[in-house]
């Protein structure tokens, strides 16, 4: 009898996870926001980067899953602004190549809609390049490495819930950007 419950357990555990099992595909664009920390400038700079996500993953359980992303985010020349003169308004051109790696917490709320949190590592490239009127122009091309980390929702749908819908919040630990984060909304397929 002991073993027929243990088996009957463990079926039911395997049936409610299996459908949440597997490989899923993922693209989506967004906007991000960060402040130039370098010594490009000469006060400040504040604009908001486009981006670009192609993400591949493997979602291990209902709880839980890995995924790589390969994000790239660019601006359309960075205004400079500066508090105490005007007149030295240059532009700033950056922007930013990454492939994170990241593990995902999953907490389904009910068969369509899920909550995330992550967290893992990327390493990635800024380039910043600024024109200044009476300074000339400086350039930098930083390698770099660091912490990801975010939270996200998705909505699932289709027959066996192999569509879904992401949004994602993101922030990146750089050297180059201080304060960089990033918002983004995609389409997910689940195999």
């Amino acid at each position: 009898m002991n073993k027929f419950a243990l088996l009957f357990g463990a079926s039911l555990v395997l049936a409610t996870t299996a459908h949440a099992e597997g490989f899923y595909v993922a693209g989506s664009v967004g906007f991000g926001d960060a402040t130039l920390s370098s010594d490009i400038q000469i006060d400040y700079s504040d604009d908001k980067l486009f981006l670009a996500k192609a993400i591949g993953g493997y979602r291990v359980n209902k709880f839980f899953a890995v995924e790589g992303t390969i994000i790239g985010a660019t601006n359309d020349d960075w205004d400079d602004w500066y508090e105490w003169d005007y007149s030295f308004d240059g532009e700033a051109d950056v922007s930013f190549g990454a492939l994170t790696g990241s593990l995902l917490g999953i907490i389904p709320v009910d068969e369509t809609f899920e909550l995330y949190a992550k967290i893992g590592g990327y390493v990635g490239e800024s380039e910043l390049g600024d024109d200044f009127l009476y300074y000339g122009t400086t350039y930098r091309d930083e390698d770099e490495s660091g912490l990801v980390w975010g939270a996200g929702a998705f909505f699932n749908f289709g027959r066996r819930k192999e569509f879904a819908i992401r949004v994602e919040y993101e922030k990146f630990d750089t050297d180059a950007l201080d304060d960089f984060w990033a918002i983004s909304g995609g389409f997910q397929y689940n195999f």
